[in-house]
């Protein structure tokens, strides 16, 4: 970007709130959420766009906006798949390896490598149906996601053996894979249990040397945390959450930007592409989908705004050293409610649209 477009990457001045405070108090004022979320500590790469009818966005790239390559010795990308996605999705989405994240980074000098991950993997999480918080929606990141956190701790050690010279690797995490990522370099793995009766039972237990030694926290390895559209806060009381109270723990053991003042970069990047519309006529449009997919994140949709999957105000974290609002940019490289059609909007990944967050990977 050039000088006078530079967004202010300033950490928010002044004691930070509570998340669960804020996401409570923004859910009575739907329709105001992108300017309610901290607005001092939210950056834009250009002026805010006026809701059109249909209360949908298109992206445009804003003037100004440079392409950013990878500078001198920067540090290797590790890329953590969002909840349903896999690594293809990443790599070469629809068989089509040139219109991928991983190819857009590539181009600009940055070595990539995705977390193996398979579409039908995500059954792992049913592992949690054996634990109590399972049911109490009390649950931790184990066992029904730690299979996730071990299979990107062995890809941040793959991308560190392949760069002799790196000590530190930077995240870029989509969706789920940001609060998965915040649970990694808080030592999630510390706290599993290997040899538990439930891991002997399923025959996964791990004794002696197989156990997996326990880091430093936050995790020595992470340099920066860049998430795309990653729903950060639990949702509020009464609210439906689907991870089964793993959101709230993450949010319990570390909330916010945790790590910022240890050094760690916190970056969180949200689409505001789709306003969603409650009631039966909205039914079937992209409005109605996108408020309905928003209140199983918030607890409500009507009027919320975000990337017609994850709502603005709960992609964002307080403390981050940036917090950028992209207008137009959707959740997903997949149509929306779809894995296996390509979407035709804008999104995190897009080759128009990386330059826009890719500066806080540039930045040293």
């Amino acid at each position: 970007m050039h000088a006078s477009a530079r967004p202010n990457l300033a950490a928010p001045p002044g004691p930070a709130a509570s998340p669960r405070r804020r996401a409570h108090r923004l859910r009575t004022t739907p329709s105001t959420t992108i300017r309610a979320v901290a607005a001092e500590s939210l950056t834009r790469v250009a002026p805010e766009q006026e809701w059109p009818a249909g209360d949908r966005l298109a992206f445009s790239r804003p003037p100004g906006v440079n392409r950013q390559l990878a500078p001198p010795g920067a540090c290797p990308v590790v890329v953590c798949p969002g909840f349903g996605n896999n690594s293809t999705d990443y790599l070469a989405p629809f068989g089509d390896p040139s219109s991928s994240l991983a190819a857009s980074l590539r181009a600009r000098g940055f070595d990539v490598f995705v977390v193996d991950v398979e579409r039908k993997d995500w059954a792992k999480i049913l592992g949690g149906l054996l634990s109590v918080g399972f049911w109490t929606q009390k649950s931790t990141s184990d066992p029904a996601y730690t299979w996730y956190i071990e299979r990107l701790d062995a890809t941040v050690r793959e991308a560190l053996a392949a760069h002799p010279g790196a000590t530190q690797v930077d995240l870029v995490c989509h969706s789920a894979g940001g609060w998965l990522a915040r649970a990694y370099l808080g030592g999630a793995l510390n706290e599993v249990n290997w040899n538990s009766a439930a891991r002997r039972l399923k025959g996964n237990a791990k004794e002696g040397d197989a156990v997996p030694p326990k880091h430093p926290t936050p995790h020595p390895s992470v340099r920066r945390i860049v998430t795309l559209g990653s729903p950060h806060l639990a949702p509020p009381p009464g609210a439906n959450d689907a991870t089964r109270g793993v959101l709230r723990w993450v949010n319990d053991e570390w909330p916010g930007a945790f790590y910022e003042s240890a050094g760690v970069r916190y970056h969180c990047v949200t689409g505001r592409a789709v306003r969603g519309v409650a009631g039966p006529d909205a039914k079937g449009t992209l409005p109605g989908y996108a408020c309905g997919s928003y209140a199983q994140v918030c607890g409500e949709g009507g009027g919320v705004e975000g990337d017609a999957v994850v709502p603005n105000e709960f992609a964002v974290l307080e403390g981050a050293s940036s917090n950028l609002v992209i207008d137009g940019c959707f959740h997903s490289m997949s149509r929306v409610g779809t894995y296996d059609e390509p979407a035709k909007d804008a999104w995190y990944g897009s080759e128009e649209v990386v330059d826009l967050w890719l500066e806080y990977l540039v930045r040293i």
